[in-house]
């Protein structure tokens, strides 16, 4: 089993896998929509006094004051190390991304102008 992993790979299992989606159904905690706030069964102190946040993907309780993100969800509930939770969010990366970052096109061929410029290809 790989015990490296790159900085690309744990920011993308950090930012593409959504907290709440992840929570509600893989690893299928209590979960209630109250007053209109995505809100959880805190797996630290059992309380309800919590939210996610879409914007930076994080999941807070606001009574034992942790936030948590994909991985560390899956290290406090599954009970496995960092490694096993790295391996198992891995498989739920969406399909396109699993290989490789995902690059805009118009980005791709801006870049490849820039490199033609810079070794004198096109001008």
């Amino acid at each position: 089993m790989d015990r490296r992993f790159s900085d690309t790979l744990l920011r993308r299992l950090r930012n593409q896998i959504p907290v709440d989606r992840l929570i509600r159904e893989h690893l299928q905690l209590p979960c209630k929509v109250s007053e209109g706030i995505f809100r959880f069964l805190c797996p630290i102190c059992s309380d309800f006094h919590t939210a996610t946040n879409p914007r930076t993907n994080l999941a807070r309780c606001f009574r034992c004051r942790r936030n948590f993100n994909p991985i560390d969800l899956l290290i406090v509930i599954d009970h496995v190390s960092f490694v096993d939770a790295v391996c198992t969010l891995r498989t739920m990366l969406p399909a396109d991304t699993q290989t490789s970052p995902a690059i805009p096109k118009e980005k791709t061929g801006e870049r490849k102008r820039a490199g033609q410029r810079l070794s004198g290809g096109v001008k």
